[in-house]
C-alpha cells in the first residue's frame, strides 16, 4: 500500500521536466552538473565502503563504476541525460503539434507504451516504465498540460479550485484502490491453472511498474492536484535542488545494502504493523542525512566551479565547441 500510494514520484519527476523544459533551451552544463555529481557519489561512496570492508572491488569494476552510463548504477540519472539530449528535438514537436494532434498522438503513445505492455506482462512490448520511450511520453504529458492547462479546459472551466482538487484527489485514491484490489486479486488467482496463473503473474508484475496505466493516470492527478496550490517557499524550492543528490546517494546499489543491514530493515520485521511507521522514521533520517551530505557538495563544487582555472578550462571547452559550430 505504501508503495502504490509513492510510486507516483519517478513519474512526477519527469512530468515535471516535461512542463518546464519544454518551455527552455537546452544547456549543455545541467549535463556536466549531472554527471559530475554521479562520479563524485560514485567514488566517494564506493572509496567509503571499500576502506570499512563492505565491499571488494577489482581494479576493472572499479573503473566500470566511473562510466557514467554505468547500467548497474543511477537508471534514473541515465535515462534522464538521455531524456535532456532529446529536449530540444522534442521541444519542437511540442510546438508544431496543435491540441487535437496532440491528444491523438498522446492516446497511441499511451496505448503503445502503457496499455499493451500492461496487459501482455511486457511480452508483446517491453516497458516497464523505466524506459526512455517511457520517459519520451511522461515529457508530452507534461509539455501537453503545460500547454494547454487542465484549468482551462471546457468542463474543468465550470469547477472551482476546490472541486477540481477534490475530484482529482479522488481519482488519485480511486486509482491507488483499483491497483490494490488487483494486485491482491492476482496473487489468489496464481495457483488456480497454468493459464490464469501466467495472466496473474502478468498482472502482479505490472502493477509496480511506472509504465502501468493506472499509475500513469495516478501520477497526472498528483501532478495537477499540486498544480491547483500557489505555494511560494524558498525553504522548499532550496530543498527541491537537493533531491536529486539524495537520490544519488542513498539509492546507490552498494549503499543501499549497507543501509538495510545498518537501519534494520528486513523482512522479519514487515509482517509488524509498526513497520509501517518505522519506515517512515528511516526515510525521513535518510532524507535529511543525505541532503546535508548534497548541501555540502554543492558548496565545494560551487567553489571549485568558481576558481580562476576552472573558468579557464570551461572558457577554452565552448571556444572549441563554438569553433565546430556546435553549442
Amino acid at each position: 500500500m505504501l508503495e502504490l500510494i509513492t510510486i507516483v514520484h519517478v513519474n512526477s519527476f519527469v512530468l515535471i521536466t516535461g512542463y518546464f523544459q519544454s518551455k527552455l533551451k537546452f544547456k549543455q552544463s545541467k549535463l556536466w552538473t549531472l554527471i559530475n555529481s554521479s562520479i563524485f557519489y560514485k567514488i566517494i561512496i564506493i572509496g567509503i565502503l571499500t576502506c570499512l570492508g563492505y565491499i571488494t572491488l577489482s581494479k576493472v569494476d572499479f573503473l566500470k563504476e566511473l562510466f557514467v552510463l554505468n547500467i548497474n548504477q543511477y537508471w534514473f540519472v541515465k535515462v534522464y541525460l538521455f531524456l535532456y539530449c532529446l529536449s530540444p528535438f522534442l521541444n519542437r514537436l511540442i510546438d508544431n503539434l496543435d491540441k487535437k494532434y496532440y491528444q491523438k498522438f498522446l492516446l497511441v503513445l499511451f496505448f503503445l507504451f502503457s496499455i499493451i505492455p500492461y496487459f501482455t506482462g511486457n511480452q508483446a512490448f517491453d516497458n516497464n516504465g523505466y524506459t526512455l520511450y517511457n520517459f519520451i511520453f511522461l515529457y508530452f504529458i507534461g509539455g501537453y498540460l503545460r500547454r494547454y492547462p487542465i484549468s482551462k479546459s471546457y468542463f474543468f472551466k465550470r469547477c472551482s479550485k476546490n472541486l477540481l482538487r477534490l475530484i482529482l484527489f479522488l481519482i488519485f485514491s480511486f486509482c491507488v484502490i483499483i491497483n490494490y484490489l488487483i494486485f491482491n486479486t492476482s496473487i489468489n488467482l496464481l495457483n488456480v491453472n497454468s493459464v490464469i496463473g501466467e495472466i496473474a503473474n502478468n498482472f502482479t508484475t505490472m502493477t509496480i511498474m511506472y509504465s502501468n496505466p493506472i499509475v500513469i493516470i495516478q501520477s497526472v492527478a498528483f501532478f495537477l492536484l499540486f498544480e491547483t496550490f500557489n505555494i511560494k517557499s524558498k525553504l522548499i524550492n532550496n530543498i527541491s535542488k537537493l533531491t536529486l543528490g539524495i537520490y544519488m546517494i542513498h539509492d546507490n546499489s552498494y549503499l543501499r545494502k549497507v543501509l538495510f543491514e545498518v537501519t534494520g530493515i528486513s523482512s522479519s520485521i514487515i509482517d509488524s504493523y509498526m513497520f509501517v511507521f518505522y519506515v517512515i522514521l528511516v526515510a525521513v533520517l535518510i532524507f535529511v542525512v543525505c541532503a546535508i551530505i548534497e548541501f555540502i557538495r554543492q558548496k565545494i563544487f560551487l567553489f571549485i566551479y568558481k576558481r580562476k582555472i576552472s573558468v579557464r578550462i570551461r572558457d577554452k571547452y565552448y571556444n572549441w565547441l563554438h569553433s565546430l559550430k556546435i553549442e
